[in-house]
């Protein structure tokens, strides 16, 4: 053991196998209850670095059922592996406990129970689980880590209600589903039975994902892209004069709705995505969208730092100039993150078609190594009477990436949900920026005009009466009667106001509620407040000069209509929006729609990870049970 700690030595974030007492392993579990064998996100780096410098110095090597790569840092050993080499060695030195009672003697509370199958390497495994960690979590039930690998655990199993498994899941608050690329974790007994409880206790289930390699490199391109026609856009706005107004001297009303269709069709690009699943089309849609916002933005941003420089924040329409800048780089965020989205989207294919491997669609064709387990699981299974219900959470896990009680209310109201787990971060970036874009520039347009009317005498006694009095000058005697007067008195501002509220509240809400409900609240979001919103947008965009009141009915119907509506939906989840009598299963459906040309299959869809080697194989006998390695 301490032979073990001084080749750890020096090794960042690793656990101090020096300080590790003996104890009486048998004991130790029967006086800490199995829901409390539990380890850390630390403990899972821990054994990820430990694992390697086994790899490294030749104490773990590949067997014959287990030919791994020992230059793989992507995959790893397979748990059986893992198992055999370090954690039972180890354990065995300090009186036979399991990993995390050597690691935690008196047990942590268990909030997350993981349920995966022995097969799968173990820097796979460890970097789905971290990856996947939910945020409220502290503490991980994982069956290789928990159960005392030296002890015979036969008797603990015979009865699957009160096996270890089944009291650490109840205690749990979540289940994790790893997936892996040798077979289906459902077809395996075991793991069935995990799913059958997780449903009866309505837990919450969703899949673990790997993080996506490369992720950077992919973000840098389309990242460049902007740079580059950023940098163009600039110099080619230098060439002109910008007047004492922020317009381009000379240009203006060429340029005017042109730069308002540079950045309409951006909107739309991006917006296109919110119902496109991802595929190539989608990754042209994130560089058109890349283009389109760096030629808005370097042209606005240019304006914008021309008119600071003279005036400060204020004045001459300078702070109208600086929220059409920030509504660039609104629009760049988004565009890169366009990338994003459909590079997450191809894992999750990718994980959830690794779920389908070998599973039939029935929890009663998962196979066991011993009979009399898979016997006593079934029927137990057709006691309860649910044995159809769990079939359908587990079909509902697989096509939205997460089963919770909600979304499978959703499912029964309102039919099959595609991916209604997910959400697409650019169109939530872009939506919301949009939300608060739309009052803020018309807040800047209202203040700014006010004091432009007043500094340009406009708004004396005298010349609002020789304006209004010429029946000809109707129009401008509105114009002066609208801006003359303070902005807080016409309902413009406070309708601005009440959006950005609404918008605030949106956000807050959208980061409290749970994983199901935010792709649902998602969902409400882009189609209701970011598509709803274009024809208010877009007016504004392309008809550049004309007054922000025009707009006044476009902005009260965001503010009275599609606000409300937008923050009911989300905080009702999919599961009571669904209830809704006639119109909810169809609003559920129209929200979660998605059309799809030319999307890749689960099967065809690659991520830029060319380097991962191909599934290996695991010797001969499939997806293992958790008796035959003792708890695995």
């Amino acid at each position: 053991l301490k032979f073990i700690a001084w080749r750890i030595a020096g090794m960042p974030d690793t656990m101090n196998l020096q300080d590790v007492a003996v104890r009486d392993g048998e004991q130790l579990h029967e006086r800490v209850p199995p829901y409390r064998w539990s380890v850390t996100r630390a403990d899972l780096k821990q054994l990820r670095i430990l694992v390697q410098k086994f790899v490294a110095d030749g104490r773990m090597v590949p067997t014959q059922r287990d030919r791994f790569d020992v230059t793989d840092g992507i995959i790893g050993p397979c748990i059986h592996t893992v198992n055999k080499q370090l954690i039972k060695p180890i354990t065995a030195r300090v009186g036979g406990m399991s990993w995390a009672l050597m690691l935690h003697p008196e047990g942590l509370p268990c909030d997350l129970f993981v349920t995966h199958c022995w097969r799968e390497g173990i820097y796979e495994f460890i970097d789905k689980v971290l990856n996947s960690w939910p945020g409220r979590a502290r503490h991980a039930y994982c069956c290789m880590l928990s159960n005392p690998q030296n002890l015979d655990i036969g008797n603990l199993i015979s009865s699957p209600s009160a096996s270890p498994f089944a009291r650490a899941l109840r205690a749990s608050t979540y289940m994790l589903v790893v997936p892996n690329r040798q077979c289906s974790i459902y077809s395996r007994a075991w793991c069935a039975y995990e799913a059958f409880l997780a449903y009866s206790d309505s837990k919450i289930i969703f899949t673990a994902s790997a993080p996506v390699l490369h992720l950077r490199r992919e973000i840098s391109y389309i990242v460049m892209t902007i740079a580059c026609v950023l940098v163009i856009a600039v110099v080619v706005a230098a060439q002109f004069e910008v007047d004492d107004l922020g317009r381009l001297a000379g240009i203006h009303y060429h340029y005017a709705p042109f730069g308002g269709l540079v950045a309409t069709l951006a909107i739309f690009a991006q917006t296109s995505s919110a119902v496109i699943k991802h595929s190539p089309v989608t990754r042209a849609i994130a560089y058109t969208s890349a283009v389109f916002s760096a030629a808005y933005l370097g042209v606005a941003g240019f304006i914008a730092a021309v008119m600071g420089a003279r005036n400060g924040l204020f004045g001459n329409y300078t702070s109208r100039s600086v929220i059409d800048a920030f509504g660039g780089v609104c629009l760049c965020i988004g565009a890169a993150t366009l990338e994003v989205d459909r590079l997450w989207c191809i894992r999750a294919q990718q994980e959830a078609s690794q779920l389908l491997t070998g599973y039939t669609g029935r929890l009663r064709d998962a196979k066991s190594s011993k009979d009399e387990d898979k016997e006593t699981i079934l029927r137990e299974l057709v006691t309860s009477g649910k044995e159809n219900e769990v079939d359908s959470a587990i079909q509902v896990l697989l096509d939205s990436g997460v089963s919770t009680p909600s979304l499978r209310t959703a499912v029964a109201h309102a039919g099959k949900l595609k991916a209604a787990g997910y959400w697409s971060l650019s169109m939530v970036l872009v939506s919301w920026f949009g939300w608060a874009w739309a009052p803020l520039y018309g807040i800047a347009d209202m203040a700014e005009r006010h004091w432009h009317f007043v500094e340009m005498g406009y708004c004396r006694s005298a010349n609002l009466a020789f304006v209004c009095i010429d029946p000809g000058q109707t129009s401008m005697c509105a114009s002066l009667t609208n801006y003359c007067r303070s902005p807080l008195e016409g309902p413009a501002v406070p309708l601005c106001l009440l959006n950005l509220l609404g918008g605030l509240a949106w956000l807050f809400s959208f980061i409290a509620l749970g994983r199901d409900k935010r792709g649902f609240a998602a969902a409400a979001l882009i189609r209701i407040v970011g598509i709803g919103s274009l024809p208010v947008l877009c007016p504004l965009l392309l008809l550049f000069p004309l007054e922000f009141s025009s707009k006044i009915v476009g902005i009260g119907v965001l503010a009275f209509a599609f606000t409300p509506v937008t923050l009911i939906l989300s905080i009702m989840g999919p599961g009571w929006a669904s209830r809704v009598p006639l119109i909810g299963p169809l609003i559920v459906k129209l929200l979660m729609l998605r059309i799809s040309f030319e999307c890749q299959r689960p099967d065809e869809a690659v991520l830029p990870t060319a380097e991962v080697p191909p599934a290996r194989a695991v010797g001969d006998q499939g997806c293992k049970s958790r008796d035959e390695e003792q708890g695995g």
